[in-house]
């Protein structure tokens, strides 16, 4: 009923993505990126220390705020699909550097290979209104099938296998 707005504001607004290191929380802003497919990628250079806590443990959550205080959540595990010079990194790449023009400022000159992919697995998706009288939730329990993610179709949220 709302997976238009909910995508929207994912591919528009920044995020901030929740994640764990050791006892500590870490939150950090993130921009993502939907894929033709519905795939939500986000990432991060390589040498970021982000990127030895997600290996750890890849559960995160992301945060975003819509332009008229609607508030989207999306819970899952980040998948480090970082494989420079194979097709699908170079098309995701690009894909991301054509839509994200102000990714690379996070990249010097002739950089953007020394970036991680991280591919986010969805399990859950919140979705609320500024009025508080219209929430929206899809919820798949991770303990069951950690391979089974939420993916944004056309016509709502849809199971994938993944």
């Amino acid at each position: 009923m709302y997976e238009e707005a909910v995508l929207d504001i994912i591919k528009k607004e920044p995020a901030f993505m929740a994640s764990v290191s050791g006892e500590r929380p870490r939150i950090r802003p993130m921009k993502a990126f939907v894929d033709e497919f519905g795939h939500i990628w986000l990432f991060s250079r390589f040498d970021s220390k982000k990127v030895e806590e997600l290996s750890v443990n890849p559960r995160v959550e992301l945060a975003f705020m819509g332009k008229d205080d609607s508030v989207v959540t999306l819970f899952g595990q980040v998948k480090d699909e970082t494989k420079p010079g194979t097709p699908q990194f170079r098309l995701v790449r690009d894909a991301m550097l054509n839509t994200i023009p102000e990714m690379k400022n996070y990249f010097g000159k002739n950089e953007e290979d020394k970036i991680v992919l991280y591919q986010l697995v969805v399990h859950e998706v919140n979705y609320m209104l500024p009025d508080r009288t219209v929430t929206s939730r899809v919820n798949l329990p991770m303990t069951y099938n950690p391979e089974v993610e939420v993916t944004f179709c056309k016509g709502g949220f849809c199971l994938i296998d993944g």
